[in-house]
């Protein structure tokens, strides 16, 4: 058994009380459906049990960008939507009464300003062409203090990390080929605080036991292939010694 579906059977809780829901509504075939709920819905996804608890998110009007299936936004709390451009699985996700938009981030912006309290933004930001830009997009749809989490496949920071990833994952996210971006930990911090964010902490969230978490955390934030930066809207401008002419068409009233 690969290592990471071990981990999920060890540490990760079973969603009895979706399974109804998921199978009775799916607009999919019988067997799709049954693979879809094994795969993304039978086990609470582990890379949110533990900030879905620490920072309420079951409370929060969260915004899901690349929502997938919706195995993250269903356990968001009332109001919360999600952007998808995938037809199957926009479909799919609807069927589960779950509120999801079709559109493409990086082709428009449709979100109001000020309307969320958190934007959940998983395996999405190493696909973006212009990640800045969609950055500061979100800055301005989170509500005062609102927050960012962004978690992303990193680069390992020495070799024998590198080789104990592909040991033990079978692989390195981050050279996946449809990745336009790639970033360590320290550069993705580096990223997001750009954008007019105060990073609030950098974490692996694995295993989904907080003071488990907390001490591997110390250790292997810089050693794994992937990291969760969470971070908090603040006041932005750009630097004065940014001149104008450098900035895009597309910055406005900054």
């Amino acid at each position: 058994m690969p290592t990471a579906d071990l981990y999920k059977k060890i540490f990760s809780r079973e969603n009895f009380s979706l399974k109804e829901r998921v199978l009775s509504n799916s607009p999919l075939n019988q067997e799709e459906t049954e693979k879809i709920w094994e795969k993304y819905f039978r086990f609470m996804p582990l890379k949110l049990q533990l900030p879905l608890k620490k920072y309420g998110l079951n409370k929060k009007k969260i915004l899901d960008i690349g929502s997938a299936w919706g195995e993250f936004l269903i356990h968001f709390g009332a109001d919360s939507k999600g952007i998808e451009v995938n037809d199957k699985e926009v479909k799919f996700s609807r069927s589960l009464g779950l509120n999801v938009e079709q559109y493409n981030i990086e082709n428009e912006w449709r979100e109001v300003e000020s309307s969320f309290d958190a934007i959940w933004f998983s395996n999405v930001l190493e696909h973006m062409v212009a990640p800045h830009a969609v950055l500061r997009n979100f800055h301005k749809t989170l509500k005062p203090e609102g927050l960012l989490f962004v978690r992303i496949p990193t680069v390992p920071s020495n070799g024998l990390f590198m080789a104990l990833n592909r040991l033990l994952l079978g692989f390195l996210g981050y050279k996946a080929k449809q990745h336009l971006n790639a970033f360590t930990r320290r550069t993705l911090e580096f990223t997001v605080e750009r954008a007019g964010f105060k990073i609030l902490e950098s974490n692996v969230f694995v295993p989904p036991i907080g003071w488990l978490n907390f001490l591997l955390n110390l250790f292997l934030k810089d050693a794994l292939s992937f990291i969760t930066i969470v971070a908090q809207k603040t006041e932005f401008s750009y630097s004065e010694k940014r001149p104008p002419e450098h900035n895009p068409n597309w910055i406005k009233n900054q």
